[in-house]
This record gives C-alpha cells, structure tokens and sequence, in this order.
C-alpha cells in the first residue's frame, strides 16, 4: 500500500507540474514566439559585443544579435554562431507587427550589427556595437511602453 501511495503522490506532482509550468514551456516554443525575450537576449549581446576588447569577439556577439533578431528561417542566420534565442520564436523581425515603429528599430538594429560584423577594426565595430545595443533597447522600451 504504501508504494502504492508513493506512485500516485508522485503522479499527483507530475500532474502539478505540467498544470502550473506547461503554460510557461508552451510560451517559449516557436508557435508561441516570445518577443520581448527575444530583443532582450539581442540586446544581451549586443551588451556583450560592446564589453569586448578584442574584434573577433565583437564579431561573435554581434553575430549572435542577427541570429537573433533574423531567426533560424533566414538565409542570414548562422548556425555557427549560436544561437542564444533558440526557442523563444522565429526571430524578433519575424515575430513582429511589419507596420510598427518596433520592426523600423529591429531593421535598423540588423544593419548595424551586419555593419560591426563587417568592420575590420576594432573602432568602428566597437562604436557599431553601441549603436545596435541603444537602438534595441529603443525597441525594448517601445514593446513595453508601447
């Protein structure tokens, strides 16, 4: 009986779980995109890509910005680099309204970054990465604020 007892308390928690934490699991699947987490691991490393100080590693995080903000369906997306927003949608730009001012900051933030990713020094790939992280917190504000 009392293995009988362990099993079903068990079954109960399994059951609790899945009651209270699906919904959340459900949220950051690609049919259920998460915006706001996806400009905000974007800007997470657009952070990072400014706190480097070496270019290749600017590179890498700016990288992972357009990963991020193109999603894995895009030709521009690159498996090699990572990806920090895997799960959280089809990629910020996809994932949002095309008619708003968030989509012009998300374009925007893309050309930047493809543009620090490109540099080949490290001042201007630096500056760049500046630019990119204040445009997304732009986009950031505006999702919230909005």
């Amino acid at each position: 009986m009392k293995a009988r007892c362990s099993a079903s308390t068990a079954l109960l928690g399994i059951v609790a779980a899945l009651a209270l934490w699906g919904p959340l699991a459900l949220a950051r699947t690609a049919t259920h995109p998460d915006l706001k987490a996806e400009i905000r691991v974007a800007a997470i490393h657009a952070g990072l890509a400014v706190d480097m100080h070496r270019i290749a590693l600017i590179h890498l995080h700016l990288h992972h910005v357009i990963n991020c903000l193109v999603g894995v369906g895009s030709h521009q997306f690159d498996p090699r680099a990572g990806n920090p927003c895997k799960g959280l949608g089809n990629g910020a730009i996809p994932d949002s309204p095309v008619s708003g001012s968030i989509h012009f900051d998300l374009m925007h933030a893309l050309r930047l970054a493809q543009s620090g990713e490109r540099a080949t020094a490290f001042a201007p790939a630096h500056h760049l990465a500046v630019e990119t992280l204040h445009v997304l917190l732009l986009a950031k504000r505006s999702l919230v604020h909005g």
